[in-house]
């Protein structure tokens, strides 16, 4: 079954309106935030849940490079590549210009 959803873009100094959607019967739920596409996407678009998520997937990444260190230089560009550059250079046009994402650089 399709789940509809309603996200209400505001600046962050706007108040939301209360609005109630509606199709057919049904009501549509109001979020705050929703994932599309893998990217983490909030009422105010300042993406600070997504550079959230990053930021702990990234770690993971940092503890399994740490955890082959003694491997050699080719196994770890290798992990590398495998892990972190794929979570960093995905959506990064989306997420990049932020201004939390100097969290992640």
């Amino acid at each position: 079954m399709i789940k509809h959803i309603f996200l209400q873009f505001l600046t962050e100094t706007d108040n939301a309106i209360n609005m109630q959607a509606s199709f057919g019967n049904r009501k549509i739920a109001t979020v705050q935030s929703l994932k599309f596409l893998g990217l983490t996407i909030d009422t105010t678009l300042t993406r600070k849940n997504h550079i959230g998520e990053l930021t702990s997937r990234m770690n993971k990444a940092c503890y399994a490079i740490r955890l082959i260190k003694p491997m050699s230089l080719d196994v770890l560009r290798s992990t590398y590549f495998l892990y972190a550059h794929s979570i960093l250079s995905y959506g990064i046009i989306f997420w990049g210009s932020s201004s939390y994402s100097d969290v992640i650089f």
